[in-house]
């Protein structure tokens, strides 16, 4: 039989199948097999810490607390302030620093700043320092901005800005809206 134009003889071809699939098969084995035992193992080493990404912390029983920021109007009302909409900051590093603001880790640090300094040694000490020392400062700052936004005679200007602290004590069916405290701020 001869073979027509365009096309290649049987066994030629299907020696060029059986290479193409001998390099699939290979390609497939070099790229499953470290992800499977990245998966498997739980490896934290580059390429292969994405899988684990979205693994959390592992501990989904336990409580966390959160908090919530809200104003009162001069009209009144009272409105939710997602701080991300008053800086230009990442939400997670906002939370950071209520934080550590609520903790005074600003006066924990190695050099503080010397009015922090001495405040705590004013009070007798950073131990003695009452829980949010600069937390106040904080919240006037974030209503300023606010105002800053609206003019004097905006009914939607801030009097009074106010940050909540909610405990969530876990699980599924787990109380997630109870009032712990709370911080208060005149503007």
């Amino acid at each position: 039989m001869k073979p027509t134009p365009g096309r290649k003889p049987l066994d030629e071809t299907g020696t060029r199948d059986s290479r193409a699939s001998l390099r699939y098969a290979v390609l497939t084995v070099a790229l499953f097999v470290p992800l499977l035992f990245a998966f498997v193992f739980l490896r934290n080493v580059y390429p292969f810490a994405a899988s684990t990404m979205m693994l959390g912390d592992g501990d989904r029983q336990s409580g966390r607390e959160y908090y919530v920021l809200r104003g009162e109007t001069v009209s009144g009302d009272t409105i939710d302030l997602p701080p991300i909409t008053l800086t230009n900051a990442l939400t997670g590093r906002t939370w950071s620093l209520v934080n550590a603001a609520i903790e005074n880790k600003s006066f924990k640090i190695p050099a503080p700043h010397p009015a922090n300094g001495a405040m705590a040694s004013t009070l007798g000490g950073v131990d003695k320092l009452p829980k949010g020392e600069r937390l106040e400062e904080l919240l006037r700052v974030w209503g300023t901005i606010y105002n800053s936004r609206l003019p004097d005679t905006s009914n939607r200007r801030l009097k009074i800005i106010r940050l909540d602290v909610f405990r969530w004590e876990g699980g599924i069916n787990g109380d997630y809206h109870r009032f712990v405290e709370s911080w208060r701020a005149a503007l």
